[in-house]
């Protein structure tokens, strides 16, 4: 057996999320059914990122064993069978002990927003579409105040517990947070951290947004965080905004 690491993508419209659950379908679900049709083995997989039902990926990266001596048949075996809506990008062999959630240092994601009185017809399933201009230098401004450690309980989601079980940390560390305008009327905010909680990132986009269209202040964000409250943020963003872009080891 060699342990290997495969960055894939996909478009999570056409899935009820990363991980496995019975009856539906799952991108874990699919890819490791595909790789153990190809490998004719089982294959015990593990995601660098859970992503929700409807979120996007182009750098989710996965790590599993396998007898295989030809990756690259690997690769295009498994894209046969799982294109248009999930692609292994590459796969690489990889150290014995890698692991692709717990070796990684930090997740990458991204959301797109559409915004003005016009909708982009050809970003409909990639991005939301906001029908109100947004300020942009608010937006930039309140972003700034996730840069850090700070205890992200205003913007995820309650974990669920089994009686007698304690809850889990929702301390998270952010290394940068920004917006870009990379066309015209669409923006894209970037966020890069350790790792994130359930939610966290479109809860995060839904408060800055209404900060970029005024329904809130750029100042108003700090006092959220510290609140430590899931009901002072606002509603969380769509999730067909959201791409995990890229994780780093």
């Amino acid at each position: 057996m060699t342990r290997l690491k495969a960055v894939v993508a996909y478009d999570g419209a056409a899935f009820h999320g990363f991980a496995e659950n019975p009856g539906v379908a799952t991108v874990a679900g699919t890819l490791r059914s595909s790789l153990s049709r190809v490998l004719r083995h089982d294959v015990d997989l593990v995601g660098a990122g859970r992503t929700d039902a409807g979120v996007h990926a182009w750098g989710q990266v996965v790590s599993f064993d396998a007898e295989v001596d030809d990756l690259d048949a690997l690769r295009r075996a498994i894209n046969g069978i799982c294109t248009p809506s999930l692609v292994v990008r590459h796969i690489d062999r990889v150290a014995d002990d890698f692991d692709a959630r717990f070796s990684a240092q930090w997740r990458r994601y991204r959301y797109t927003i559409v915004c003005g009185p016009v909708p982009n017809p050809f970003l409909t399933a990639t991005a939301w579409y906001v029908p109100h201009e947004l300020d942009v230098d608010a937006l930039r401004l309140a972003s700034d105040v996730f840069i850090g450690t700070h205890d992200f309980t205003s913007f995820c989601r309650k974990p669920k517990l089994d009686e007698g079980e304690a809850p889990p940390s929702l301390v998270r560390r952010i290394f940068e947070a920004h917006w870009s305008e990379v066309d015209e009327a669409v923006l894209r905010f970037e966020v890069r951290g350790q790792s994130f909680c359930h939610n966290q990132v479109r809860a995060m986009v839904g408060t800055l947004v209404d900060v970029g269209t005024g329904r809130r202040h750029a100042g108003d964000v700090l006092a959220i965080l510290r609140a430590r409250d899931r009901a002072r943020a606002s509603m969380v963003a769509p999730p067909h905004g959201l791409c995990l872009w890229e994780v780093g080891y």
